[in-house]
C-alpha cells in the first residue's frame, strides 16, 4: 500500500539523542507552501498580480470551481447541460448563470449540497466543517459526511486536519486553510482502496520540504543527524544567542544522500546558547535552541610521553574509587602495575609493568570510569603514540622532617642510587628507594639531616626508559625546622572505618592500633588495623564498629618525620550510615579464559559459589572451581576456559559487609569469547595412496585442500604436493583425505607415488581453522598401513590415554574412533552385552556415535563393545572395518539410582543405591558429601555421628551406619557436599564424581533407639 507523506513541515529535534520535541511550523509558511503546490497543479489561481489571496475567505461558488479543477473536469462542468428542473436553487439566478453548470455538475457528483433544499448559498463564505464534508465525500466517506455533527471528528481521523487541529469547525475557511486541507486530502488513501485521492485523480504532488533531525551535544561540538525531504540542497543556520559567543552567525551546507539522510558535526563551538534552523531556497524551519554547557565528563586526551606511563586526561575530576581499579583498563602497551592521580584528579597516570617502545602506536580501552559527580564514560581502542624525547628532571623536593627527602621526578626512571644525587655538591649520606617517579632519600641517622635554609639537589646519570639521561641540573629547595607535633585537620567515618587527615605526613611507624580508639562508656574500643597514606590514617574498626550516633575518636603518640609526638587529641565523627547497594562495577576475563575477576563498588561477602552463575550459549552451566579474594575484588576460578561464543554471567544475592548487609543490585552481562586456540593435528594415517589428517577443530577446507600448503619428502628430496591430488573433507570438517596420484612429473622425471613406500614425510604449513587461527608448521612422518586387509581399525580414543578406543559419555551414548573416516555403519555391525543398540551415526568423520535403548542399567559391566565379523561398515576410501572387541572409557558420573524414594534399613544401617559400582578406596570420606537428618527432631547429624562403607555383596550400594541413636527415628539423606553443595568424594571406579543434586531420600522405616 502506498503511504503518502503529510505536507506538514515538521522539525523533530532530540537533544542529546533523547526525548523528541515537535515544533509547529509558521502558519503563513504552511499556507504559502500548500497554495503554491495547488498553483503549480493549476487548481488555484490568483488575481491579476499573481496574489493567491490566501488570507481571504473562500466563497461557496469559488469552492465549486476549485473542485472541478481538482477533478480535471472544469471544461465538462463549464459545459454541463442543466436539464429542466435540475436547478432547484432559487439563489442561482440568471445573473449568476455562469456558475449554474459548475454547481449542477458538483451536485450531480454528490460533492456539494445546498445550505437548504432550495438555496445554494451563493456568495456565502465556506466554513471549515463544510469543506471537511466536501473532502470526505471526495475520499469516499459519504455516510460519515452525511452525519453532520461527526464531520470534524472524522475529518481529523482521516488526516484532513493535519497541522490545522486548532481550527474551529464553525470558522470561515481562508483560501490558505483550504489549500492545506486539500493537499492533506490528496495524500490520504481513499475509503476501501489502496490508492490515494491524488492517484485516483491523476494528480502528482511535489514532496513538501520537511526536516526530521536530532542534535547531540558532544563536548564542544554539535552533531546534527536526520533526514530532509522535498529538497536537494540543505543549509544549517547557527547563530549565537548572547554576546559572549564571539564566533558570530554561521551558515553551513549539509550534504545529503539520495534519500535525504545527513550527518554533520559542527566542532569547536564556544560555551553558550545557540539558535539554529534548516533552510532550502526560500523555505525554512522554525528556530530551535541548543546549549553548549560546561564540558561533560569525557576523555580529553591520552598521551605516552614517557615509555613507562600512559596518562589519561579527563574533562572533570574522576571518582578515584572506580578509576583506581586496574581491571577497568586494558592496553596493548602491556599490563598495568599501579595507578596514581594528578591535577585535582583530572589526570590518571597508569604505570606499566613493562615499558613501551619508542614511536610505536598503542591502544587503550577504559571502562566504567566515573566522574566525582557520578557520570560514567568509556573509552575504546583509543590510539596513542609512545614518544619520549625529554630528559628526566626534578619537579620538586619535599622534606620529611629530619629523616628523609622525597624527590619527585618528571617521569619514571630505570634505577636510582645514592650516587645519582648530590646535596649542595656533596654525596648524599643515606639510602635511596625508587618507586616509579619518586625517589625517597633516607638519612643514615637524624645527625645527617640537612640544616635549615636553602639547599640544592643535583641529579645526574639517571636514565629514563627511552635512554634519556639527566644532565646534572640543580634544583633549589628549602629545609625548615619543624618542632610542631602533627595536628588533626579533619575526619570522616563509616561504622567500620575512620579516615583521619593530619596537617603533615606521618611516619608509618605510628601505624599502631593502640594509638587510636573510641570509648563505649569507660571501655576503650581499639581498631583491628591502621595504615598511613601520606598525611592520612586509615583506621579500621571492623571488629569494634562505631555507634550510629556521634563518636569521639582519640589519637595519641603519633609521630611526624621530625619525631614530634602528638599528645592525646580527639575529634568528633558522625558515621555515615551506608545504605547503598553494592554493585558490580567491572569484570575481567584472564587471557587463558579460566579466571574471571569481579570488582565491586564496596566491600562484600563474595566467596559463596552459589551467588554466581555462568552459562554458555547453549544455556549449559559452566562450573566454578573455587573463589578467591576479599573486599571489593573476587576471582572466579573455573575448571576449564570459558567456552567459545557468548556466555552469560549473573551475580546475585551478595551482601556488603556493613551491619545493614545491603544486598547487591543483581548483575547480568554477556561475555563473548573468541576462538584463539590454534588447531592441532591430532592424528594421521596412511593407506595405499591415501593420507588422512585429523585435526582438533573444524578447519577452513580452502586452506586444507590447497596443495601449496604441503611439501612431500621422497628420500632426501622435497616436492610440492601434486596439483591432481584429490582432497575429500569429512562431514564434520575436522579431517581430510588426500588421494595421491600414481605418479607425477618433476624436472623431466616421472616420480612414482602409489604404494612404492618412498614417501617418508609430509611438511604442513598455512592451514587455518574456521576462526582464522593457523596451525603451527609441522612435519609428520608418513607411515602407510602395510596390512593386507587395508581396512580401518579402531584406534585410541584419547591419544594421551592409550588402550581404549571408545568412550561411554551417557547411559545410552557411546563414541568410537577409527583410523579412517567412516561413512556407513548400522546397529547390526555391533554387539554389546545386556544392552540393545537402536541407532548408529557415521557422519564421515573418524568418530562413530552409538545410541543404546534406555535401560535401568546406567553403566556397562564389562565396559566394552564388539565390532562383529562380516560387518558392513565402509570408510571414506571404500574399505571395510576390522572386527574386534573395543574397550571403553567410562565418563558417566554415578548418580543415586532412580526409584530410591524409600531407602532400605537394616538395623542401624541405611542403604543408598547408586547407578554403578563406587570406588572403595577412601569410602570413609564419603560422609563429607552427605547431609543426614534425623526427622524426629530435625537434627542434622554431625560427621562423627555416622560412617560410610560399601555393601559387601553390591559395591554400588553406599551403606550409612548411624552410630548414636538417642531416639527412634526415620532419616533423610541428601548429597550436599562440603564444597558449596558440590560432591567431591563419592566417585565410581573410573574416578567420575557422583552427580550433585538437591533431592532428599527417606528411609523406608524408623531406625530403633539404641
Amino acid at each position: 500500500m502506498k503511504r503518502v507523506l503529510s505536507i506538514a513541515l515538521a522539525l523533530i529535534i532530540a537533544f542529546s539523542g533523547l526525548t523528541p520535541i515537535y515544533a509547529d511550523t509558521s502558519s503563513s509558511q504552511l499556507y504559502n507552501e500548500a497554495g503554491n503546490i495547488l498553483k503549480d497543479l493549476k487548481l488555484l489561481t490568483g488575481n491579476s498580480s499573481g496574489d493567491l489571496m490566501l488570507e481571504g475567505n473562500l466563497s461557496r461558488q469559488d469552492m465549486v470551481i476549485m473542485i472541478t479543477r481538482l477533478y480535471k473536469e472544469e471544461d465538462n462542468a463549464k459545459n454541463y447541460v442543466v436539464k429542466p428542473g435540475e436547478n432547484k436553487f432559487k439563489d442561482l439566478t440568471v445573473a449568476r448563470k455562469n456558475y449554474i453548470p459548475y454547481i449542477a455538475w458538483a451536485v450531480n457528483k454528490n460533492l456539494i449540497y445546498g445550505v437548504a433544499t432550495d438555496k445554494f448559498g451563493f456568495g456565502q463564505d465556506v466554513t471549515i466543517q463544510e469543506y471537511q464534508a466536501v473532502l470526505l465525500r471526495a475520499l469516499g466517506y459519504n455516510l460519515s459526511a452525511d452525519e453532520w455533527k461527526y464531520v470534524p471528528e472524522v475529518a481529523s481521523k482521516y488526516g484532513i486536519m493535519k497541522d490545522l487541529s486548532s481550527l474551529k469547525a464553525e470558522s470561515k475557511i481562508t483560501r490558505g486553510q483550504m489549500a492545506v486541507m486539500t493537499i492533506n486530502a490528496l495524500r490520504q488513501e481513499m475509503n476501501g482502496r489502496n490508492i490515494t485521492l491524488a492517484e485516483e485523480l491523476g494528480v502528482t504532488i511535489a514532496e513538501a520540504f520537511s526536516v526530521e533531525a536530532t542534535v547531540k551535544v558532544e563536548n564542544n561540538s554539535l552533531i546534527f543527524e536526520g533526514q530532509a525531504k522535498g529538497t536537494n540542497y540543505l543549509l544549517l543556520r547557527l547563530k549565537p544567542m548572547s554576546s559572549t559567543i564571539t564566533s558570530g552567525e554561521n551558515v553551513i551546507q549539509i550534504p545529503t544522500d539520495a534519500e535525504g539522510n545527513f550527518s554533520r558535526k559542527v566542532e569547536n563551538l564556544q560555551v553558550g546558547n545557540y539558535h539554529y534552523r534548516f533552510e532550502s531556497d526560500n523555505k525554512y524551519t522554525d528556530y530551535k535552541e541548543v546549549a553548549i554547557k560546561v564540558l561533560p565528563f569525557n576523555i580529553a586526551d591520552v598521551k605516552g610521553n614517557n615509555l613507562k606511563e600512559v596518562t589519561l586526561t579527563f574533562t572533570q575530576a574522576v571518582d578515584k574509587a572506580t578509576a583506581s581499579i586496574i581491571g577497568n583498563y586494558n592496553t596493548t602497551a602491556g599490563s598495568i602495575k599501579s595507578i596514581r592521580f594528578e591535577e585535582n584528579d583530572t589526570k590518571v597516570i597508569l604505570t606499566l609493568t613493562g615499558n613501551m617502545t619508542q614511536r610505536r602506536m598503542y591502544k587503550i580501552t577504559a571502562t566504567k570510569i566515573k566522574s566525582a559527580s557520578g557520570e560514567e564514560t568509556n573509552l575504546k581502542d583509543y590510539e596513542f603514540e609512545a614518544l619520549d624525547i625529554a630528559i628526566p628532571t626534578v619537579v620538586s623536593v619535599k622534606q620529611l622532617g629530619t629523616k628523609a627527602l622525597k624527590v619527585y621526578l618528571s617521569e619514571p626512571v630505570k634505577n636510582a642510587v645514592v650516587n645519582n644525587f648530590k646535596i649542595d655538591g656533596k654525596n648524599f649520606s643515606g639510602n635511596a628507594k625508587l618507586e616509579n617517579n619518586i625517589v625517597t632519600l633516607t638519612y643514615y641517622s637524624p645527625s645527617y639531616a640537612l640544616s635549615e635554609g636553602s639547599h640544592t639537589i643535583t641529579v645526574s646519570n639517571i636514565e629514563d626508559f627511552a635512554g634519556n639521561k639527566a644532565t646534572g641540573e640543580s634544583t633549589s629547595f628549602d629545609i625548615i625546622k619543624d618542632t610542631t607535633p602533627p595536628e588533626i585537620v579533619s575526619a570522616t567515618a563509616t561504622l567500620e572505618e575512620v579516615i583521619i587527615e593530619f596537617d603533615e605526613e606521618i611516619d608509618p611507624i605510628s601505624a599502631r592500633t593502640n594509638y587510636f580508639y573510641w570509648k563505649n562508656g569507660s571501655v576503650k574500643r581499639y581498631p583491628n588495623k591502621v595504615t598511613f597514606d601520606g598525611n592520612k590514617a586509615i583506621v579500621e574498626f571492623t571488629n569494634n564498629k562505631l555507634s550510629t550516633s556521634q563518636n569521639t575518636i582519640y589519637v595519641e603518640n603519633v609521630l611526624d618525620y621530625s619525631n614530634n609526638k602528638m599528645k592525646l587529641a580527639d575529634i568528633q565523627v558522625l558515621p555515615t550510615i551506608d545504605t547503598s547497594n553494592p554493585e558490580v562495577i567491572n569484570y575481567l576475563v584472564s587471557d587463558d579464559g579460566k579466571t574471571i575477576t569481579i570488582n565491586f563498588s564496596k566491600n562484600v561477602v563474595g566467596n559463596v559459589r552459589s551467588n554466581y552463575s555462568i552459562t554458555d550459549q547453549n544455556n549449559k552451566l559452566v562450573s566454578i572451581k573455587d573463589i578467591t579474594g576479599s573486599g571489593k575484588e573476587y576471582k572466579l576460578n573455573l575448571y576449564s576456559a570459558l567456552p567459545v561464543g557468548v556466555n552469560t554471567l549473573t551475580v546475585k544475592n551478595i551482601q556488603d559487609t556493613t551491619p545493614y548487609k545491603n544486598p547487591l543490585i543483581e548483575f547480568t552481562t554477556t561475555i563473548e569469547m573468541k576462538d584463539i586456540e590454534k588447531p592441532k593435528l591430532v592424528n594421521h594415517t596412511g593407506y595405499g595412496s591415501n593420507i588422512i589428517l585429523y585435526f582438533s577443530k573444524q578447519m577452513d577446507m580452502v586452506t586444507v585442500s590447497n596443495p601449496d600448503n604441503y611439501v612431500m619428502t621422497y628420500g632426501s628430496v622435497q616436492y610440492k604436493l601434486p596439483d591432481n591430488t584429490i582432497f575429500t573433507p569429512s562431514s564434520d570438517g575436522k579431517a581430510i583425505t588426500m588421494q595421491l596420484p600414481e605418479y607425477f612429473d618433476y624436472d623431466g622425471k616421472r616420480i612414482m607415488i602409489g604404494t612404492s613406500g618412498n614417501l617418508t614425510s609430509l611438511g604442513i604449513i598455512g592451514l587455518k581453522d574456521l576462526s582464522g587461527n593457523d596451525t603451527d608448521p609441522l612435519i609428520i612422518n608418513v607411515k602407510f598401513d602395510s596390512s593386507s586387509s587395508g581396512k580401518a581399525k579402531a584406534i585410541d580414543y584419547y591419544k594421551e590415554k592409550p588402550g581404549r578406543q571408545g568412550v561411554l559419555l551417557e547411559s545410552n551414548l557411546i563414541k568410537l574412533r577409527f583410523s579412517i573416516p567412516i561413512i556407513q555403519a548400522s546397529p547390526s555391525d555391533f554387539a554389546i552385552s545386556g544392552r540393545t543398540i537402536y541407532d548408529v551415526v557415521a557422519d564421515g568423520s573418524d568418530e562413530v556415535t552409538i545410541y543404546l535403548n534406555d535401560s535401568d542399567m546406567t553403566y556397562l559391566p564389562n565396559k566394552s563393545i564388539t565390532i562383529l565379523p562380516n560387518n558392513n561398515m565402509r570408510t571414506s576410501i571404500d574399505t571395510g572395518v576390522e572386527s574386534g572387541n573395543i574397550l571403553l572409557f567410562d565418563e558417566l558420573p554415578p548418580r543415586v539410582k532412580d526409584g530410591s524414594d524409600n531407602l532400605a534399613v537394616n538395623a542401624n544401617q541405611i542403604e543408598l543405591p547408586f547407578s554403578e559400582v563406587l570406588e572403595e578406596a577412601g569410602v570413609s570420606l564419603y560422609v563429607r558429601d552427605l547431609e543426614v537428618v534425623r526427622l524426629s527432631d530435625g537434627k542434622i547429624l554431625s560427621k562423627d555421628e555416622y560412617t560410610t562403607s560399601l555393601k559387601y555383596q553390591d559395591k554400588s550400594i553406599l551403606v550409612i551406619t548411624i552410630n548414636r541413636r538417642d531416639i527412634a527415628s526415620s532419616y533423610s539423606v541428601m548429597l550436599s557436599g562440603e564444597s558449596n553443595g558440590y560432591v567431591t568424594y563419592i566417585r565410581d571406579t573410573d574416578g567420575n564424581l557422583a552427580v550433585s543434586d538437591s533431592a532428599m531420600y527417606f528411609t523406608e522405616r524408623d531406625i530403633p533407639k539404641q
